[in-house]
């Protein structure tokens, strides 16, 4: 009797410890997205995007390492109230974790925070937080390309309100 009940607690807490099956990336709904990024740490406001997201792939969302750094082992988890995202990535010959947690419905709204955590840890590095918060606005303005960044000062982009055109007049 008593093995038993070991044997079952000892496959109770392994199943308890098992990572969760892996799950597709979130695909945000299609349509112009305001995405405000900040510093987790600070609470400095650092000015927000826009982002056109088509109707395929989300590849921004899908591998949010990658426009930093090549990235392996990337996957996708969720449990009963977030959606993680991890990811092995090497830049410049330095490796480093980068995971994420974020809430929301990926149709209307997510938020949540990015880590970028330097391996092996050494003196002097630290890991970088990063706050992420989605919201949709509604379709893509006229002209935007899906994937593309329309950051306020950049690119001849002179009016981010979803309204006006796009561009300098």
């Amino acid at each position: 009797m008593r093995l038993t009940l070991t044997l079952a607690a000892s496959l109770l807490g392994s199943a308890a410890l098992a990572a969760p099956p892996a799950i597709d990336p979130p695909q945000r709904m299609p349509g112009l997205w305001m995405i405000n990024t900040a510093p987790a740490e600070s609470a400095a406001s650092v000015p927000g995007f826009h982002l056109c997201v088509g109707s395929g792939e989300d590849d921004v969302l899908r591998r949010p390492g990658n426009p930093f750094a090549h990235c392996s082992e990337q996957r996708w988890t969720r449990d009963a109230h977030y959606t993680y995202y991890s990811a092995s990535c090497t830049a410049d010959g330095r490796s480093s974790r980068v995971e994420g947690r974020f809430g929301g419905d990926f149709m209307y709204n997510f938020q949540g925070e990015l880590t970028v955590t330097p391996e092996p840890a050494t003196a002097g590095s630290a890991a970088t937080r990063l706050a992420i918060d989605g919201r949709r606005l509604g379709p893509c303005k006229a002209g935007q390309a899906p994937g593309k960044f329309l950051i306020r000062g950049r690119d001849g982009v002179g009016n981010l309100n979803v309204g006006e055109p796009i561009g300098p007049r």
